[in-house]
């Protein structure tokens, strides 16, 4: 899906959040930020923060008002992060609040050459967004949260919302140089040489018929345990088979001598 997402933080206090938005948004690949009427000013201490991620810092856009905002952002779809619910605004989980964004609302829905744009608004750190800020956004969303406090570090809720838009809409993902493909096994994949170990075992005396636990299934817990692959199971397969063997002929050599 094709459009143009834009991070605004109103009023931020600290210029070292500002930065670890601007590193957040270089992890997920986004890169317009806009200040409104920002109440700190912007130094080492910011770049520090952002570390890797300078771009977006570097390149900001700032307005000194709301006013100064609409005049020069053009038409999108405007989403306001709060935990304030109360009767005059609805609060909505995130993730439906983006399907019903992309099933219905028409900027998605018509053809054009123009991609839509989507707003990310975030209030300052010591409140958030207040009352007069969320009455001019389309949609006032929360993030999920598990534990009592639902408040959140501003660059931290930053990343977790630019993290839910691409699960939810896609990208491409970052290829790290020695990222380890997920295994895919070629064919049927091998099963688990569970007759052979059930041998071997008995060749070693264990009784593998008595009771739920016993030496067979604890063994084939702790070696499922590790989710071999293809070739990690055939070579399981030849050590058993060779180890009872071996015992085999061991047995056999003390019977003879």
């Amino acid at each position: 899906m094709e459009y143009e997402l834009r991070v605004v933080l109103a009023q931020p206090i600290y210029e070292r959040n500002i930065g670890a938005v601007s590193r957040a948004m270089s992890n997920m690949g986004f890169s317009e930020l806009i200040l409104v009427n920002p109440l700190c000013e912007i130094t080492f201490d910011a770049q520090q923060a952002a570390a890797t991620g300078q771009f977006a810092l570097q390149n900001r856009k700032t307005y000194l008002s709301w006013e100064e905002f609409e005049k020069n952002e053009p038409d999108s779809i405007r989403i306001g992060f709060t935990t304030k619910d109360g009767r005059a605004r609805q609060v909505r989980d995130l993730d439906p609040t983006l399907d019903w964004i992309k099933e219905n609302t028409s900027q998605f829905q018509r053809a054009s050459e123009k991609k839509p744009v989507i707003h990310f608004i975030f209030g300052r750190e010591d409140w958030g967004l207040s009352t007069e800020d969320l009455e001019d956004v389309n949609y006032a969303c929360c993030l999920p949260t598990y534990g009592e406090n639902v408040s959140m570090n501003l660059a931290q809720a930053v990343l977790i919302a630019l993290f839910m838009i691409r699960q939810r809409w896609g990208g491409t993902r970052t290829a790290l140089e020695n990222n380890l493909p997920i295994r895919e096994f070629k064919g049927k994949p091998r099963s688990f040489p569970d007759q052979a170990l059930r041998d071997w075992l008995v060749s070693l005396g264990f009784s593998i018929e008595r009771g739920k636990v016993n030496a067979y299934t604890v063994m084939k817990r702790i070696l499922l345990q590790n989710t071999p692959n293809a070739k990690e199971m055939r070579i399981l397969e030849v050590v058993i088979q060779q180890s009872a063997r071996k015992l085999k002929e061991w047995k056999t050599f003390q019977k003879k001598n």
